[in-house]
């Protein structure tokens, strides 16, 4: 076996370990005081809003900018709190959101604050319950050593900027998807005092 192919084998097997491990925990909704319909419709109702303008601002490019919004994964575009397992289903209002606003020409990124050692299957999951993933930023181990949350994320939109987008709405359930700037606008869906988090 060569090295390529033990590297291989050895991020397959940490990737399916961490998978079956996440698939085997229950959905924590029964320790919430807070109802998956409840949530749902607090995503939607920050949604809603974030929809109108970022169809708002790809109605207005006429200059052919590259237009892109920027998604947290877990408790944002994917209902990891009330449903859990693997595939983890969408969070439906936001699915909208992204399939909409990719219909208008905007790019889909997502951001994340995962090892990249599951990119494989978080690219699937994503893609499996309807999203377009035009790109998909997470953390090598020496990042996830050295750098914040935050910190991470802010440099992530900056490339995406850097590579010639602009962020015209950034969306993400915790604070530190969303601070730090490079992105016209935020939307913090609830997080309900760091229970989704």
């Amino acid at each position: 076996m060569n090295r390529l192919t033990a590297r291989r084998a050895a991020v397959t097997v940490t990737a399916g370990l961490a998978l079956s491990f996440a698939a085997a925990l229950p959905a924590q909704a029964a320790d919430s005081t807070v109802t998956e319909a409840q949530w749902l419709s607090d995503v939607a109702a920050v949604t809603g809003p974030a929809q109108t303008y970022i169809d708002s601002r790809a109605a207005a490019n006429t200059s052919g900018a590259r237009l892109a919004i920027v998604l947290d994964i877990d408790n944002t575009s994917l209902a990891s709190y009330f449903q859990g397992g693997y595939p983890t289903p969408a969070t439906a209002p936001v699915l909208a959101l992204a399939q909409d606003a990719h219909a208008k020409g905007v790019s889909v990124f997502f951001v994340s604050a995962r090892t990249n050692l599951i990119d494989l299957a978080t690219k699937y999951n994503l893609t499996h319950v309807g999203y377009t993933v035009d790109g998909l930023y997470t953390r090598t181990l020496a990042e996830i050593a050295s750098e914040s949350v935050a910190d991470f994320k802010t440099s992530q939109r900056k490339a995406i900027e850097t590579d010639g987008y602009d962020i015209v709405a950034n969306i993400g359930n915790n604070t530190t998807d969303l601070s730090g700037g490079y992105a016209d606008t935020t939307y913090k869906l609830p997080d309900y005092d760091g229970l989704l988090d």
